[in-house]
């Protein structure tokens, strides 16, 4: 990908909306590399870091890849609630920053009763994070600010995981 056609794709939403079976649809399609908070932040657990303060630095260490990526030219995606102002603004300045196409998916899963039994059933194997409950969900979405920013929405409980991707890669064109 040449500089003018570089992406900065942060995918954003709710745990268990979507996000991370969007972001790996795309990378596999698009060969684009998916910098995940999550694994991140269980990878900082793992290396024997205390829990409380490293979601702020999980963050900061998947900017700071993204930034590595996007100097060399490269596209990249960002999988992230990014609930409240201060990460997406992070994102915004570092796509100006290369003058990289900043796109936005916000997935949610509109169907409350199919968001919670995939809560309750999901198991996605990163070793040492718990899985989230449904309870720590109902925190999330009370924090969860609403975005501002032009962006596609995608309901990921009214279609099959092929059609968002679908319909993230017609609004990625």
């Amino acid at each position: 990908m040449t500089r003018e056609s570089q992406q900065l794709l942060v995918l954003t939403g709710l745990p268990g909306s979507g996000k991370s079976t969007l972001a790996e649809g795309l990378s596999r399609t698009l060969s684009m590399p998916v910098f995940s908070v999550d694994p991140i932040e269980a990878a900082m657990w793992r290396g024997g870091l205390a829990k409380d303060p490293t979601g702020i630095a999980a963050y900061d260490i998947a900017m700071t890849l993204a930034d590595a990526h996007l100097r060399l030219g490269h596209s990249v995606i960002v999988d992230a609630v990014n609930p409240v102002e201060a990460p997406r603004a992070a994102w915004r300045k570092l796509a100006s920053h290369y003058r990289a196409d900043l796109k936005i998916i916000e997935c949610v899963c509109g169907n409350e009763a199919v968001h919670r039994q995939r809560i309750e059933a999901r198991v996605r194997h990163i070793d040492g994070m718990p899985e989230v409950t449904w309870a720590r969900v109902l925190e999330r979405r009370a924090e969860y600010e609403a975005w501002t920013d032009a962006r596609l929405i995608v309901d990921s409980s009214a279609r099959s995981a092929e059609q968002v991707l679908a319909e993230a890669l017609n609004y990625l064109r």
